[in-house]
């Protein structure tokens, strides 16, 4: 009686050019993935710089609103934009001046720039002041916040920049890189006459 044949299989393990090609590609997709990381850090950081700008010129409008801010004895909160930092100026304790300790807060960084955005004509260091109402003065403050160093116009897009736009009203907008700045113009007041629409059924204590 015939044994039966036992039919050996070649079997090899993995041979060496194969384990330094994954060995490759695993380098490159780890590169990729850190490069990638430290991208979204960095605009991450933009953002933030973005961000408490925003909050800056909202804080220094509201002082002047609270306070009825005319100039001279009651000035205005503003925020100082420069380069490589800004400064808010408020009158806190409504004394009439803005050298109180804790009234001046300068906020300086490392790894991105604000340069006048697009539509701007200022230079910097530029002062955006607000009015009792709110308003600013000049025309239409636009700043870009990048994290790229030197910034220019041409990196106004998603992954290096912000824009921060201070309407005439005074209200702030944040926006993306590359998005459309809409344009705003300073609302019509109608002066009203001390002796005009009075009603004379109400009385003050």
């Amino acid at each position: 009686m015939k044994k039966p044949r036992r039919h050996m299989h070649d079997e090899s393990g993995i041979s060496l050019p194969e384990v330094l090609i994954v060995t490759v590609i695993v380098a490159i997709v780890a590169s990729l993935a850190l490069l990638q990381f430290g991208s979204s850090r960095e605009q991450l950081r933009r953002q933030n710089v973005a961000q408490q700008l925003k909050q800056a010129f909202e804080r220094a409008r509201f002082d002047s609103v609270k306070r009825r801010a005319v100039g001279g004895g009651v000035p205005y909160a503003a925020v100082i934009v420069d380069s490589d930092s800004y400064t808010l100026v408020l009158d806190l304790n409504a004394d009439g001046d803005t050298t109180d300790p804790g009234e001046t807060t300068v906020t300086s960084f490392t790894n991105q720039t604000i340069i006048p955005g697009p539509g701007s004509s200022a230079s910097l260091p530029v002062t955006i002041s607000f009015d009792k109402r709110g308003e600013v003065a000049a025309a239409t403050p636009i700043f870009m916040v990048c994290n790229v160093t030197p910034c220019s116009l041409s990196d106004n897009t998603p992954g290096k920049a912000n824009v921060v736009v201070v309407t005439p009203t005074g209200t702030v907008n944040l926006l993306g890189g590359g998005v459309a700045i809409p344009t705003f113009t300073a609302p019509t007041l109608s002066p009203v006459g001390s002796g005009s629409g009075i009603n004379e059924d109400v009385t003050m204590p």
